[in-house]
């Protein structure tokens, strides 16, 4: 796509071009048309003056006709008052109609506008101003090459000069509208602390009084989305603030809870309700966890610590801590291992990533469960596919959203066990994945018949490690 300020400087060109090529056709049809009427008519006046005064001798007029055409370079034809040729210099002139020879007896110029322009006049005596022949005249075309190679260079330089100070003017135009663009995008990719420059739209102008400031459309425009932009960023802090705040002060009351549940009296009738209150509380103090950790890394944006080890060691620990979780217990987890990839990351992030995404797809998916990592290009890839249901195209970028809980998590929510879960295990993926510079996506483990099965979630990573 063209960038602004060429499509304002080019429209400025075509702008101009076209009013003159408009000029241009206006004076050939109607001024030019005129201004050719008038020097004909005149023209064709003092010809006739000329050639009356030798009309009565037929070599007389002969010489003179050849002398005007000599002098003023222009075809003359001399008719007598029948049509017939009396005398021509240049090329003759076709012979004039019978009605065009009574107009021109009558005293009326016969003028022709075409490719060639050519006039016809009565001629009179000098002394009785009987008609006495016609005069046909016409002038020849010039429109060389050289002819018109120094219209067309006088053209040519007026128009560079309009395209060298039009150039600056399209570019001050359509500065502010770019530094907006880019504003937008980086307001829209989480950067709220960018801010774009406003420029100072009269200084320098020696008309601006001392001291006045004048500010125009874009520049209020560019004002507005900088007090936009601080707002937007006020409300996303103190909303990240309200809410880590909130899940810090949590942790002291769930302390006292554990402490108060482990000092109450156990006996067959309370031990599963009691068994229920903790993995209750275990899921409030994941969420906190998870909703700290999330806080952390939108305010730094960094991972916390950066080391270099193998993605397949870390996928091993994490198959191997699911095998012996109580509440994966009877899940198939399997883990491929491949050749050693080193990958430069958050690993306790990374973990932590992975391991929700292993509980999601116990709790929502089908065994077996297989987690991989391979190499794909330039990215590193680490992969936990399912063998369940799978996740619909629609929901597939909407469960990255906080809390949201797709129709099959609600309805298995509601009958089972298995299927708990507090609604920031994916959220907080994705967010490990961007810290690191890399992406997390969602598709089909396969495809039967056309038909999709299972799902695979895929974090990519760059093969270097991440950008800090």
């Amino acid at each position: 796509m063209a960038r602004l300020h060429s499509r304002i400087y080019l429209h400025s060109l075509l702008v101009l071009v076209v009013a003159c090529v408009t000029t241009a056709v206006v004076f050939a049809l109607g001024a030019r048309g005129a201004f050719m009427r008038e020097v004909a008519e005149r023209a064709v006046q003092h010809l006739t003056t000329l050639v009356a005064e030798s009309a009565h001798d037929p070599a007389d007029l002969a010489r003179r006709v050849q002398q005007i055409h000599r002098d003023l370079d222009v075809d003359v034809t001399v008719r007598d008052v029948e049509g017939r040729l009396l005398a021509s210099s240049g090329s003759e002139l076709p012979t004039p109609v019978a009605e065009e020879i009574r107009a021109v007896l009558a005293g009326k110029l016969s003028l022709r506008a075409g490719p060639r322009w050519s006039a016809a006049s009565v001629v009179r005596d000098p002394q009785s101003g009987v008609p006495m022949a016609v005069l046909q005249a016409s002038a020849r075309h010039r429109f060389g090459f050289l002819h018109f190679l120094h219209p067309a260079l006088a053209v040519a330089l007026v128009l560079l000069i309009v395209a060298l100070a039009t150039r600056p003017l399209a570019r001050r135009l359509s500065r502010p509208l770019e530094r907006l663009t880019v504003g937008a995008r980086r307001l829209g990719g989480g950067d709220l602390s960018y801010r774009v420059p406003v420029a100072a739209v009269g200084a320098g102008a020696p008309w601006r009084r001392r001291g006045h400031r004048a500010t125009d459309e874009l520049e209020e425009l560019t004002r507005a989305f900088n007090e936009m932009a601080d707002r937007v960023e006020r409300l996303v802090r103190g909303q990240r603030e309200l809410l880590a705040n909130i899940s810090h002060e949590l942790r002291s009351p769930l302390t006292r809870i554990r402490m108060a549940l482990e000092l109450l009296p156990r006996d067959g009738a309370s031990e599963a309700r009691l068994r229920a209150v903790e993995r209750d509380l275990a899921d409030l103090d994941r969420l906190i966890d998870d909703v700290l950790t999330t806080a952390r890394l939108d305010a730094t944006g960094l991972p916390a610590r950066l080391d270099a080890f193998d993605a397949n060691r870390l996928l091993a620990e994490v198959a191997e801590r699911a095998r012996e979780d109580p509440l994966l217990a009877g899940t198939s987890v399997r883990f491929v291992p491949g050749p050693p990839l080193e990958l430069t990351a958050d690993a306790a992030l990374l973990r932590r990533a992975l391991w929700n995404l292993m509980e999601n797809a116990a709790k929502y998916g089908g065994p077996p469960i297989t987690l991989a990592a391979e190499r794909e290009g330039d990215r590193l890839v680490l992969s936990v596919t399912d063998e369940g249901a799978g996740i619909s195209p629609a929901d597939r970028e909407r469960v990255f959203a906080p809390f949201y809980r797709g129709e099959r998590a609600r309805t298995a929510g509601a009958t089972s066990e298995a299927a708990r879960g507090v609604g920031l295990g994916l959220t907080l993926a994705r967010r490990v994945a961007e810290v690191h510079s890399g992406t997390i996506t969602i598709g089909p483990a396969s495809r039967v018949d056309g038909r999709e099965r299972g799902c695979r979630v895929v974090i990519s990573l760059p093969a270097g490690g991440a950008a800090c």
